[in-house]
């Protein structure tokens, strides 16, 4: 394994909280107090306008908490800076900002998982013409674009799929509208992933909606999966993936697989715990119960 893993279970919980959007997160604040787990709150406009001091006013000043981030999604340069502000107070993050990158960007992870997901090949800035070129090492499309951590899987057709027979300049103007989708949350630079075959089970607004499964783990262990969409189906056994959790060095993490069309399964997407949302059937209890060694 590489790296130092820090303990797995957190007794205390810190929500990341951005005041310029709705907060999902306050279904789960509700949800940890009533298991008795402290909150606190981390006022994310304020750290990233460098007011730390303000941004993490909820903390006590000093002492030794164990926190657990739950939260908008940060960069690494942005989760390094809370992390930096918690330790100031004398209290730690559950996830160290290695620990963190190493779960979020794909080029990360990929190379620990790559035989398990969709080959592919990444720039390190904007450059849709270089993308373009490192993706013939795909062979023929279908292919599909993202950044760094994120895809703008909402404008399926217009940034983020790469049908086949897509000429040069019709993938660059797909890379720029990517780009422009995700403004200044555009993450180091352009990936380009080989198009699996899933099984797909409807569509939404936003493109096909396939049988996609979030798992949480927690210290390498399975704690929670639950269908990515609402579909009505059974929740497979999928205490095998867990061996794949362990290869990142991270505390807490989540895995997106999808079944393929011949009935196998790849992995999607690799994240930090802290930062992914719950499907809409998770019920927060169940997680938080397992992750923070309650019961």
């Amino acid at each position: 394994m590489p790296g130092s893993r820090r303990p797995s279970h957190a007794r205390a919980i810190l929500f990341g909280r951005n005041p310029t959007q709705d907060d999902p997160f306050d279904v789960e604040a509700d949800a940890a107090e009533a298991l008795g787990v402290d909150t606190y709150q981390a006022d994310l406009g304020a750290l990233l306008s460098g007011n730390a001091e303000q941004a993490l006013s909820t903390l006590p000043e000093r002492g030794r908490l164990k926190l657990l981030y739950r939260g908008w999604m940060l960069t690494e340069e942005e989760y390094s800076a809370l992390d930096e502000a918690v330790s100031a107070l004398g209290h730690r993050l559950t996830t160290t900002p290695e620990q963190y990158a190493a779960a979020l960007y794909l080029p990360n992870w990929y190379p620990r998982l790559s035989r398990y997901t969709a080959r592919s090949v990444w720039t390190e800035d904007t450059d849709a013409a270089e993308a373009w070129h490192a993706a013939q090492a795909l062979g023929p499309q279908p292919w599909l674009v993202k950044d760094h951590v994120k895809s703008a899987k909402e404008r399926w057709d217009e940034a983020c799929f790469i049908p086949e027979g897509t000429t040069q300049a019709r993938f660059e103007q797909i890379c720029a509208n990517l780009v422009d989708e995700r403004g200044e949350r555009f993450e180091r630079g352009l990936v380009v992933r080989k198009f699996l075959p899933f099984k797909e089970y409807g569509r939404t607004p936003a493109g096909p909606a396939h049988l996609e499964y979030r798992l949480f783990f927690g210290g390498g262990r399975l704690l929670a999966a639950e269908p990515y969409h609402e579909f009505d189906v059974d929740v497979p056994d999928f205490t095998g993936f867990a061996p794949l959790a362990r290869r990142i060095d991270s505390p807490f993490l989540t895995l997106d697989v999808a079944m393929l069309q011949d009935g196998g399964w790849a992995v999607v997407e690799v994240n930090d715990g802290g930062v992914s949302g719950l499907p809409p059937g998770l019920d927060p209890r169940t997680l938080f119960e397992g992750l923070l060694g309650l019961g």
